[in-house]
């Protein structure tokens, strides 16, 4: 008889702690859910853009001078749906001046059947516009949600803004002394073999510099050993998209800068190279 009564005290016990560890294990489970509905979302924004100069017709520019026009463009992409953010997302550009600049959704250019749409501002360069870097970043806020983008910070991708007299406005930084070239009488070539890879351009026998002569045709040959690039030569209007051929004649001596057109990676900002006219 006493073995029966121990064996019903047995199976209470075990009924008891059965239902208090459901109760326990309910009692998580709301706990975890309620902490999941007060957390925030943990999806960002993806944010990138680029820089172009309107007047002529939207081409890829950091060197800005009195009378331009500066464009950002900028797409914000929500990962949870892969498109844009909806139009009531709050994205800005904010400058090293303290100014901050509302962005617009939409068409650009505007009225032109078939345009991409962009997040888009302007800014017109003036004779009062301080000139050096302009430092600037994007946000993009709405919610939970944010997103930041910056350029890269090497010179090629640092919005400048040039004095109008057409000097080149550069802050006073070490650089170490280039060869010396007698431009009077370097070797010039018309013919121009540019080969890109990631990420850098290079002639027949890996020089970055050019020489051609002023008032003469230049034929600029683009192949892609790595990688998908193009070139752009913004001061002598010159931009090719794909590897292939461009032909231009340049009437003024000077130096020119040539850049990738193409965002290609990290490295991008890094491709470069120059093209000296000479008379």
């Amino acid at each position: 008889m006493m073995k029966k009564h121990w064996s019903i005290l047995v199976l209470l016990l075990g009924l008891v702690l059965f239902v208090s560890a459901c109760s326990d294990s309910d009692e998580t489970s709301s706990n975890n859910k309620a902490k999941e509905a007060d957390s925030p979302a943990k999806t960002s924004f993806v944010v990138t853009g680029d820089v172009v100069e309107e007047k002529a017709g939207c081409v890829l520019k950091s060197q800005f001078t009195a009378g331009d026009l500066i464009v950002w463009r900028v797409d914000v992409i929500d990962p949870e749906t892969m498109e844009q953010a909806s139009d009531d997302t709050k994205v800005q550009v904010h400058l090293s001046t303290g100014d901050v600049l509302d962005m617009r959704y939409g068409a650009h250019p505007a009225g032109v059947d078939g345009a991409p749409e962009f997040w888009t501002v302007s800014l017109p360069v003036t004779e009062e516009t301080p000139t050096g870097v302009l430092e600037y970043y994007v946000t993009a806020e709405k919610g939970d949600k944010k997103g930041e983008f910056r350029p890269f910070d090497v010179a090629p991708s640092l919005l400048t803004i040039n004095p109008a007299n057409g000097e080149t406005a550069v802050e006073e930084t070490d650089v170490e002394a280039e060869e010396t070239v007698d431009i009077a009488n370097v070797d010039t070539n018309q013919a121009i073999n540019l080969v890109a890879k990631n990420f850098s351009f290079e002639g027949d026998n890996g020089e970055k510099t050019f020489y051609v002569k002023a008032g003469e045709e230049v034929t600029l040959n683009l192949t892609n050993d790595e990688g998908m690039h193009g070139i752009i030569i913004p001061d002598l209007d010159v931009q090719l998209d794909e590897e292939g051929t461009v032909t231009f004649t340049p009437t003024e001596a000077g130096e020119y800068d040539l850049f990738c057109s193409i965002f290609c990676g990290e490295g991008h900002g890094d491709m470069t190279s120059s093209i000296v006219v000479v008379e």
